[in-house]
């Protein structure tokens, strides 16, 4: 099964987890997540594998994209699903081997929590370096992520505030 074929079947098979929008030409498609609105631009031709997964982690298979260009992206029962990238932070302990955007919300409100307590800086940090991975790695996979960025700047902003340099 070609590529395309396996990502319009996964897509039927898993209705409602993305979106598909059809480019006008017919050389690929926008996904969009549900959960999120998050768009992730396909050109079949940039595509070189589409391979259906299972683990017995998730209850639900995964399809990943592998890109000509060595890109990896999941379409998941939890969204998009990527790897993280430590080119900003270098090497960082318990870091997981693929992140979504749901995990930005809860690192998000996890940073905001611990700002809310005196003595737990240091937690908030990490959480930041973690966002940090998340975000870059989203935006190697090719993802828009201007929103989050502004929204872990403002923590970051916080995190200073209380005397830790980042």
């Amino acid at each position: 099964m070609t590529p395309r074929a396996q990502v319009e079947a996964f897509l039927r098979e898993q209705p409602g987890l993305f979106a598909a929008v059809p480019d006008d030409d017919g050389s690929g498609l926008q996904l969009f997540e549900a959960a999120t609105g998050k768009s992730l631009a396909v050109r079949w031709s940039d595509l070189a594998d589409a391979v259906v997964r299972r683990t017995s982690l998730r209850p639900a298979p995964y399809l990943v994209l592998v890109f000509h260009d060595g890109r990896q992206v999941a379409l998941a029962d939890v969204g998009f699903a990527f790897a993280p990238s430590v080119a900003s932070t270098g090497p960082l302990p318990d870091l997981p081997q693929t992140f979504c955007f749901r995990d930005f919300r809860h690192l998000s409100q996890g940073i905001e929590s611990l700002l809310e307590e005196e003595g737990r800086e240091r937690e908030a940090l990490s959480a930041v370096l973690l966002a940090i991975a998340l975000l870059d790695g989203a935006k190697v996979a090719g993802f828009e992520v201007g929103r989050e960025e502004r929204a872990l700047e403002a923590l970051l902003r916080k995190l200073e505030e209380r005397g830790i340099r980042v």
